[in-house]
């Protein structure tokens, strides 16, 4: 695995490349250039919302479900008097749509964030990771 990372403006914005070619903006965007950018504790949250999902799907795959809608939303807080400010706490919402077996998404959505999810793993030491599970638009 590979990543560069080059100045993109000579700001506080930086253009991160893999290595097939594929990059985005990583930084503190900038009012006064008008350029974008998401922030690298926003990138985390976005690591970990993905890779759970990689991993949901997957199981869920494997059990020979593949017609649902699937949508995930993060919360997170961080340690406000402490340098550097880690996550403190961060709650998923894993939202499905359509006939699913609760108890199938359940198990899951649990092995995803509990076994193979290498971000949660690493987020886990030193922040608490919640979740919760809508289907169809009820809390299961």
């Amino acid at each position: 695995m590979n990543i560069q990372l080059t100045n993109y403006n000579k700001h506080l914005v930086f253009e991160a490349k893999n290595q097939t070619g594929y990059s985005l903006l990583v930084g503190k965007s900038n009012t006064e250039t008008s350029v974008n950018a998401i922030r690298p504790m926003e990138l985390m949250l976005v690591s970990l919302a993905s890779c759970s999902s990689i991993d949901v799907v997957k199981i869920l795959n494997k059990q020979r479900i593949f017609d649902f809608d699937y949508k995930v939303s993060i919360d997170a807080e961080r340690k406000t008097d402490e340098v550097p400010s880690i996550f403190k706490e961060i709650t998923i919402t894993y939202s499905f749509e359509g006939d699913i077996s609760d108890i199938k998404i359940k198990k899951a959505t649990s092995l995803a964030l509990e076994k193979y999810c290498s971000v949660a793993k690493i987020i886990e030491q030193t922040a608490k990771i919640n979740y919760k599970i809508i289907l169809n638009q009820e809390e299961i």
